[in-house]
């Protein structure tokens, strides 16, 4: 306590000190300039005012009489000189730093005061209270994150706990054992979290590399359109902050000067892409007009149609090869594109005969697929339904193109019943997933079944139901869309391990199949010339001799099955055809000789017979075309302009209709001729 009176005396003494320096440092600067000649004595007068106020000092304290000297140098210095507003900042900058020194000295002697205060009262506290304070707040700190503050403050801790106060106790030993142990574990805590610090910062460094190299490998490549991929790179680049120390200034500015060089580039890009539009314009124009000069040569007398729909297809080609153009003038381009090729297809569908039988047999088939789609809406298995859905998708991309203003009104019909029936697929999308789990089953029951017939050595047999259980495989309907390549798999695979071990077996009976095939080859050549056989009917007996014989004869070679098979069914297909394309005279003939019909009659007969059968036939096909004609009407929608394939349907119908009245009128002509002769022949037997 006597020190800390005495330095609070010294303190005292120093500021004393100090607020006469100042007063002195004034008083010089006034005399300084009321004149030059009273420099001098203020000079030899400052000094020795300085000099009996460190003389007073002398006596407190040797430590503020230096600073005392020190301070009445500097003074002497400033009276000798004319004084400068430097030389005053640094007078008032050394007055600041003493008055700092002097605070802080205080707040040492205060803070000293304070620790052997609390030492006191240390000594005075219960020993297991102390430690158990520390022990708690020991607690607290070490599940904070603050790794800096935490150390500091078990350090702290730790001071105080060497610094405690001694006890004897188990308890008080515990307690500072559960504290070393307490700051033993934060430490591995720390230390195990600076690790995976340096970690994330090794894994991000490699991963800047990674996409340093990314980007720098785009720019050596002059990949100028890599836009995205460059975008995502710096995105990631961004994303990644911790690095280790003195890497990430490097790294950044290698990125920085890629990204530059990228950007330069892309705006190079850009303008070329702009002019690169243009010229595709201009191309696209003259592609146009070219078309243009298509559709008037269809107007000429006699046009080549075939020729100008090459023509025109080629063009249509190039047109679609060429590339992007001005966004503001695409969809005028398009409106001219589309309306040429509905003018092209117009005029070819009204000349052309072989086009509009192409077209409506499109119609026909879209037709059809639209009332299959139609149906598909009354499907009890709606999973089967699903699949037909995507199938009838699949078959109007091949049912041919129609002109486009028709292809619209049926795609529209087409999409119409198919968005109709997803809607139901959705609204009932519990019982789609319910029928395929069946399906599922059924389909797992099939591969039990593979995998018990696989191991049979009745190939035969087992070949047969391999095929069997393939056909019931394609009817059962779809499963779930995530196990269908799995049983697939399971499936073909007991399959594909029945017919290795097949092969395998009949490898041996490659010789012997090599003999049918010879036994067969020769029979085929019998049945080829009795293709040529005058007798038709002989011709058919010798024949089915021949065919028992050739299924008698075993396999041949794989390779040549197809071969062999296709060319019995042609010649077999020659001896038959000839035989029917006579028997039905034969046999009419038989018939009207039965009835006492002279030979030269019969013939008469025979003839108008074919020609009325002949007319039959083709009343027949008229009929029904003029019934799909009026059907196709239907799916034409009124307009006040008109529609040509319209009136070209209408116009067809008329002439079918006048057709169909005059064949009729001739058939019944050949049936009164044909009775005349009959009753004529029976007269003429009645008078021999």
């Amino acid at each position: 306590m006597e020190n800390l009176e005495q330095k609070n005396i010294d303190t005292e003494e120093q500021e004393t000190t100090e607020e006469e320096l100042k007063t002195t440092s004034e008083e010089v600067d006034t005399e300084a300039a009321e004149s030059a000649s009273t420099e001098e004595e203020a000079s030899d007068k400052e000094p020795e005012s300085v000099e009996e106020s460190a003389d007073e000092d002398e006596v407190v304290d040797q430590e503020p009489e230096k600073e005392a000297e020190t301070t009445t140098e500097d003074s002497e210095t400033v009276a000798e000189e004319t004084p400068s507003e430097n030389e005053k900042e640094e007078t008032e900058q050394t007055e600041v730093s003493a008055e700092n020194e002097v605070a802080e000295e205080n707040e040492e002697v205060k803070a000293s005061s304070e620790e052997e205060n609390a030492g006191e009262e240390a000594e005075e506290e219960d020993p297991e209270t102390f430690y158990s304070d520390i022990v708690d707040r020991a607690k607290e700190l070490v599940v904070q994150t603050d790794w800096a503050f935490v150390t500091t403050e078990l350090a702290n801790l730790a001071q105080n706990v060497a610094e405690g106060p001694e006890s004897a106790s188990d308890k008080a030993k515990q307690l500072i054992e559960e504290f070393q142990e307490l700051r033993e574990n934060f430490e591995e805590k720390k230390k195990k979290h600076y690790e995976e610090q340096n970690r994330k910062k090794e894994e991000n460094l490699a991963r800047k590399k990674e996409l340093l190299k990314s980007l720098s490998a785009i720019v050596s490549e002059e990949n100028w359109t890599a836009t995205k991929e460059v975008g995502k790179i710096k995105n990631q680049w961004e994303s990644i902050k911790l690095l280790p120390q003195g890497e990430a200034e490097s790294l950044d500015k290698q990125f920085k000067e890629l990204m530059d060089e990228f950007e330069d580039h892309k705006v190079d890009r850009l303008v070329k892409k702009l002019q690169q539009e243009e010229e595709n314009l201009e191309l696209k124009l003259l592609l146009l007009d070219k078309m243009d000069g298509l559709v008037k040569k269809l107007e000429e007398k006699d046009p080549n149609f075939e020729e100008l729909e090459n023509d025109f297809n080629k063009l249509i080609s190039q047109w679609r090869k060429v590339g992007r153009v001005p966004s503001d003038k695409n969809q005028p381009l398009w409106d001219r594109f589309n309306k040429v090729q509905d003018t092209f297809n117009e005029i070819r569908f009204k000349f052309d005969k072989e086009y509009r039988k192409v077209i409506e047999k499109a119609l026909e088939k879209k037709k059809k697929l639209i009332k299959e789609a139609e149906a598909l809406v009354d499907q009890e298995n709606i999973a089967k339904a699903a699949r037909k859905v995507n199938k009838l998708h699949r078959a109007w991309k091949k049912a041919g193109n129609l002109p486009q203003k028709d292809e619209n009104e049926m795609w529209d019909l087409f999409k119409a019943a198919t968005d109709k029936f997803n809607e139901i697929k959705s609204e009932n999308i519990d019982l789609l997933r319910e029928q395929e789990e069946k399906n599922l089953e059924k389909k797992y029951e099939l591969i039990e079944k593979a995998k018990e017939e696989k191991d049979t050595d009745d190939f035969e047999k087992g070949h047969q139901t391999m095929q069997n259980l393939m056909n019931q495989w394609k009817k059962i309907g779809p499963v779930p869309r995530k196990k269908s390549s799995k049983i697939w798999k399971q499936f073909k695979g007991a399959m594909d391990e029945f017919y290795d071990r097949r092969r395998e077996a009949f490898k041996g009976e490659r010789k012997d199949q090599k003999e049918n095939l010879a036994r067969k080859e020769a029979i085929l050549e019998k049945l080829e010339e009795l293709g040529k056989h005058d007798d038709p009917a002989l011709a058919v007996q010798e024949a089915k001799k021949l065919q028992q014989e050739f299924k008698d004869v075993g396999y041949v070679p794989i390779k040549m099955k197809n071969k062999i098979w296709k060319q019995y069914r042609e010649a077999c297909d020659v001896i038959y055809d000839r035989y029917r394309s006579l028997g039905s005279d034969l046999g009419m003939e038989k018939k009207l000789a039965n009835q006492g019909i002279d030979p030269d009659t019969r013939k008469d007969i025979i003839k108008y017979q074919k020609e009325r059968n002949k007319l039959k036939k083709e009343v027949s096909s008229l009929e029904s075309d003029v019934i799909q004609w009026e059907e196709a009407k239907t799916y034409f929608k009124p307009t006040n302009r008109g529609n040509k394939l319209l009136d070209e349907l209408q116009e067809k119908i008329d002439k079918a209709d006048k057709a169909i009245e005059e064949k009729q009128d001739r058939i019944q002509e050949l049936k009164k001729e044909i009775d005349q002769l009959k009753r004529s022949g029976d007269s003429n037997d009645e008078e021999e």
